[in-house]
């Protein structure tokens, strides 16, 4: 419940390219938030109130199909940039034209992902987004360059680019010249006087694990 959604946390726990939500729920005060139960704990006592902890059994998800081919490259800004300022950036509505286009390309997108030949184009059409990309671009410098000016033709290897969930972290999904991809990347973010540092990294499809100490 740190969160409040289980996007981040359902992949580290079962691996590989997960869907996910979670059940709707209606509870007085509403959902804890991110703070540690030891802390609730000790909010509850200084109130004289019994303890309030999440609700059980409200997340889902599902495993999809990921091509072995694929690896992610993270290029990492070396700012922060808050969670709250980037939802804070998004609209409260969005018109039904936008939404659409989101969704249309989010049914693509899984399918697209699993064959085992990725088809570059397909997916970099399908990683185009109206939802909330177009609203955080003024908080990651450079973005809006790296959106526009990189594709799988003059870019070999590419696969599709986002900025990754809030930022200021950018995803680039590649199936060769890993090192180049990056090097892009990180050549406008130069430009932009950003510093950044980046990871290419295997999709690990075995989530977590439990090791004996013995």
């Amino acid at each position: 419940m740190i969160e409040h959604h289980p996007d981040n946390v359902a992949a580290a726990l079962v691996g590989g390219f997960v869907a996910s939500y979670l059940i709707d729920v209606s509870r007085p005060g509403g959902i804890p938030a991110s703070e540690s139960v030891r802390q609730r704990e000790l909010d509850a006592k200084a109130a004289d109130s019994s303890l309030e902890l999440p609700p059980e059994n409200i997340g889902h998800f599902v495993k999809l199909g990921c091509s072995s081919r694929i690896r992610a490259i993270a290029i990492i800004p070396q700012f922060e940039l808050a969670t709250s300022k980037a939802r804070a950036a998004l609209p409260e509505t969005y018109v039904t034209k936008d939404v659409v286009f989101n969704l249309q390309r989010l049914a693509v997108l899984t399918t697209a992902l699993g064959r085992e030949q990725p088809d570059p184009w397909l997916i970099f059409r399908a990683m185009a987004d109206k939802v909330h990309q177009p609203y955080r671009m003024h908080l990651v410098p450079g973005l809006p360059e790296i959106l526009r000016s990189l594709d799988p033709d003059n870019t070999p290897g590419l696969l599709g680019i986002c900025l990754s969930g809030a930022g200021p972290t950018i995803l680039a999904l590649a199936v060769a010249n890993f090192d180049t991809i990056a090097g892009k990347i990180r050549d406008i973010f130069n430009r932009h006087n950003v510093d950044t540092v980046y990871q290419v990294l295997d999709i690990v499809a075995d989530g977590a694990t439990c090791e004996s100490s013995d």
